[in-house]
């Protein structure tokens, strides 16, 4: 137990004083060999799963009175379902990795209004299900295996837990999005905003391609509010410094990708291209199909109306080995074919902002994450109809 945070050895040591064997996994604190009895009044071991967050100077008090358990359902002693406790069934039987649980139990104790200890809020459950188990045998409920702690290796990139997926209890969908390798080809505005998404996922590594200095008309479209001091460092290294409070796994590759060096892109797993040159993107995208590499390409077309107003779209193109076909009549590619008023150099940070928010919800529909009924490889949003259009379908696939 040395080699924990002694935060944590405090708030598990009520449990080891009681007896109890714990682990805890991610963000989730597990009780073990609680005894249950099934419909039959057998009686059985389970787990008290709660959800459990905590950083080296403190831990989080449960944030409600609601826990998981892994095992036969709960009865009272005759067999007959313990009702008061039943609250749903848990899809697929996992709240994360090696997380498993089978119900999602509500209970509160006369006067509740919150729990100030994990101990107190899983032993309330505790009793609730071993206090029948004792009816048949009085003796069960000592702990079968030597009490302790057990905390889970972690494998996460991030530097504190993930409380955002742990509290809306999608860890296990979270997870989909581990992907060992990405990589952002541009760190422009749309490529700033990229990152600044990946970051908040659990994808491994995150390595960024870019030759360019981070200069004052970047501060007004990327994420964050930079520092002058900042002004003329490397794009790539200015943005491993911002996000690497938060997580690890940033690899910055200060130099542009060109042809001496577009085959480094074939290591990835999957690639967002984030170019404003039809040249670069023309290299850069295929190779990347020539490798079978998944891949989004952003790009803006925006124009000045006569009116001094800005419209025109903002598009994301994926290409996979599921469909391809399309993409070359979707992207431009001249040298001189720059996207509208990128020519200039003119860029919209909230328009920069969209064109990654969509590249990001596709990338995560390809994973699973999002809902994709139909796996649509290009959309383009309008920005003055504020209207997305889809189109391209994988093969076989109709729109409906």
């Amino acid at each position: 137990m040395s080699e924990k945070p002694a935060v944590l050895e405090a708030a598990l040591a009520p449990f080891v004083a009681a007896g109890h064997r714990v682990s805890v996994v991610g963000s989730h604190l597990l009780l073990h060999d609680v005894p249950v009895v099934n419909e039959h009044r057998q009686i059985q071991l389970g787990t008290l799963v709660s959800t459990f967050l905590y950083t080296e100077s403190a831990v989080v008090a449960p944030a409600t009175h609601q826990v998981w358990f892994d095992g036969p359902y709960p009865c009272f002693s005759n067999g007959r379902p313990i009702e008061d406790i039943r609250c749903s069934e848990v899809a697929g039987g996992e709240l994360a990795p090696n997380v498993p649980a089978r119900y999602f139990f509500s209970n509160k104790e006369v006067g509740w209004s919150a729990y100030a200890y994990h101990f107190d809020q899983l032993m309330h459950y505790w009793r609730i299900i071993a206090d029948q188990a004792r009816v048949i045998d009085p003796n069960c409920g000592r702990p079968v295996t030597a009490a302790g702690i057990w905390v889970a290796p972690s494998e996460s990139p991030f530097c504190y837990p993930d409380a955002c997926s742990a509290r809306g209890n999608f860890g296990s969908v979270s997870e989909r999005l581990a992907q060992s390798k990405v990589a952002i080809v541009g760190l422009g505005g749309t490529g700033s905003y990229l990152l600044d998404q990946l970051a908040k996922t659990p994808v491994r590594e995150i390595h960024l391609f870019d030759g360019d200095t981070f200069d004052l008309h970047n501060a007004f479209r990327s994420p964050g509010a930079a520092a002058e001091r900042e002004f003329g460092c490397m794009k790539v290294d200015y943005y491993v410094r911002m996000y690497s409070s938060m997580r690890r796994g940033l690899i910055p590759h200060p130099h542009y990708v060109a042809e001496a060096n577009v085959g480094l892109l074939e290591q990835f797993d999957f690639v967002f291209v984030c170019v404003d040159r039809g040249g670069a993107r023309k290299l850069i995208c295929l190779a990347l199909q020539e490798q079978g590499r998944p891949f989004l390409d952003c790009g803006m077309d925006l124009s000045l109306s006569s009116a001094n107003e800005i419209y025109g779209t903002c598009r994301v193109t994926m290409s996979s080995p599921q469909k391809s076909d399309h993409f070359w009549g979707r992207v431009p590619t001249m040298e001189d074919a720059g996207d509208g008023l990128y020519d200039q150099n003119i860029q919209i940070s909230d328009a920069n902002a969209l064109n990654a928010l969509l590249a990001v919800m596709r990338w995560k529909q390809h994973l699973n994450f999002y809902a994709m009924p139909k796996a649509w490889h290009h959309m383009e949003f309008m920005v003055g109809a504020t209207a997305l259009a889809r189109a391209d379908l994988a093969e076989g696939e109709h729109a409906s």
